[in-house]
């Protein structure tokens, strides 16, 4: 199952500090990287999302959805794409930032 707690959206993403450190230097992120947080943010603020998990997210209560395997799955690959975004930033703004 999926852990809802371990998410960006709980400041607890698997590569947080990474995206805490831009954050705080007011990095600018490229294309790419904030349309992936973009519908990341819009997902967890508006549900917005496939028509197949949007209709879960009105349809479930929560203590259901949350073993749904079809909307974990969502949630498992929304979460690596997000990671896999602020590792490429975070290369990109180590290469122009060393430490």
């Amino acid at each position: 199952m999926f852990d809802h707690d371990h998410t960006y959206w709980n400041r607890h993403g698997a590569s947080q500090a990474k995206y805490d450190e831009m954050e705080a230097a007011g990095w600018k992120y490229n294309k790419t990287t904030e349309e992936t947080l973009h519908r990341y943010y819009h997902f967890y603020n508006d549900g917005d999302a496939t028509p197949r998990i949007r209709s879960l997210l009105w349809n479930t209560k929560w203590d259901a959805l949350k073993f749904n395997p079809e909307y974990n799955d969502y949630c498992r690959r929304l979460e690596e794409r997000v990671t896999e975004r602020i590792e490429i930033e975070y290369r990109r703004f180590k290469n122009t930032n060393p430490a």
